[in-house]
């Protein structure tokens, strides 16, 4: 039998080569579903709070029962923190929330027109501490507390054979701005001040490029996670989308790849009119990964060969699908597009309340059983 070391290096080699547009011996799974893989181990989601290293250990003992798993986005993370990148409150569960409740960003739109101002003169750095200090109570403590336990947390992972995929997180002003002064507010700004929200943006990308510079040569990650759900079409016109999302994308893809990581797309909503867009990255660096709501399959006739795909098994089939529903189009994603440059995992990640045995059906398929 294979030591879970083993393990991890095949793992790796797989994702390696499938990133490259290269030929593997199968599909590589993904499976981002900390939620549902602590439920499957009889734990609840409060654990993550309350003891986030056991509740850990139980998602790591699900994800090796539950099949070969490759990769997972990240851990599953402390949900206190989760609200944090987007200037949000986080509710969570056994606090504000039921004892086994799937944690909710709280966006109260505490960002003011002022707070711009604030970015423009003293930066990034300077603005996001003092907001948490002002708007988001314990938040910088609760990051510093996990901070101190993420390395363990992560080797439970690998010790384990599987892949953390990205590490490192990265994201565009516009996505943090979405919520911390919420979306109508944000849209109102375009129209009334979009030249002050630009300076805004121009002045957090020197602090933002420059720490996200610092964690790809510190931590050396496989990937780079990118995600904009809420700068896809279905809030954004094509002007506004080239002016305040596209850019400043386009500036942390170029990063990315001059740091030598590649780039995992998680693109909630749907891109189906940006996705020429895409093109501009080299060849096998990305991971364009929808959440269902883009068409996957127009997405491979513009991007087809040019980077690699993932998902893009909806949430609603695994939670509400049968096991051959789900099978019959996790194959279907197969056919189409292995054997080269395709992950199987869900549309974005699988929800909580996932039946096991679809979550198994998605794995069989990718298994060729």
């Amino acid at each position: 039998m294979k030591s879970n070391e083993e393990f991890y290096n095949e793992h790796l080699e797989r994702i390696k080569k499938n990133i490259a547009m290269e030929k593997t011996d199968r599909t590589p799974i993904m499976l981002h579903a900390g939620a549902f893989l602590l439920r499957y181990a009889g734990g609840k989601l409060s654990e993550l709070v309350t003891d986030n290293l056991s509740a850990e250990e139980k998602v790591v003992n699900s994800l090796k029962a539950i099949g070969d798993i490759d990769c997972v986005i990240g851990p599953t993370g402390y949900p206190p923190i989760n609200g944090a990148i987007q200037l949000s409150h986080t509710k969570v569960p056994g606090r504000e929330l039921g004892d086994d409740v799937q944690w909710q960003i709280d966006e109260r739109g505490d960002m003011t027109e002022d707070d711009y101002d604030i970015i423009i003169d003293k930066g990034w750095n300077y603005f996001f501490a003092d907001y948490c200090k002002r708007n988001l109570g314990n938040a910088l403590e609760e990051m510093k507390y996990y901070g101190s336990i993420a390395g363990k947390v992560t080797k439970k992972y690998t010790d384990a054979g599987c892949v953390i995929l990205t590490p490192v997180m990265s994201g565009t002003p516009f996505a943090a701005f979405s919520g911390g002064r919420s979306i109508p507010k944000l849209m109102r700004d375009l129209h009334r001040m979009p030249d002050k929200v630009q300076a805004a943006c121009d002045a957090a990308m020197v602090d933002r490029l420059n720490n996200l510079r610092n964690q790809i040569r510190e931590q050396k990650p496989f990937a780079v996670f990118l995600g904009g759900g809420r700068g896809a079409g279905d809030f954004l016109s094509m002007k506004n989308f080239d002016r305040f999302m596209w850019t400043y994308m386009k500036q942390v893809i170029d990063v990315i790849i001059e740091e030598g990581s590649n780039i995992y797309l998680h693109l909630d909503l749907d891109w189906g009119r940006f996705l020429d867009y895409f093109l501009d990255i080299p060849k096998g660096r990305a991971i364009f990964h929808p959440d269902s709501s883009t068409d996957i399959f127009k997405a491979k006739d513009v991007l087809g060969g040019n980077m690699a795909f993932m998902g893009d098994v909806s949430p609603s089939l695994l939670s509400l699908g049968t096991p051959d529903e789900v099978y019959a189009y996790s194959k279907k994603l197969v056919d189409e597009f292995s054997p080269q440059g395709f992950f199987m995992a869900a549309g974005c990640c699988a929800p909580p309340n996932s039946k096991p045995e679809n979550i198994k059906a998605m794995i069989a398929a990718a298994m060729g059983t």
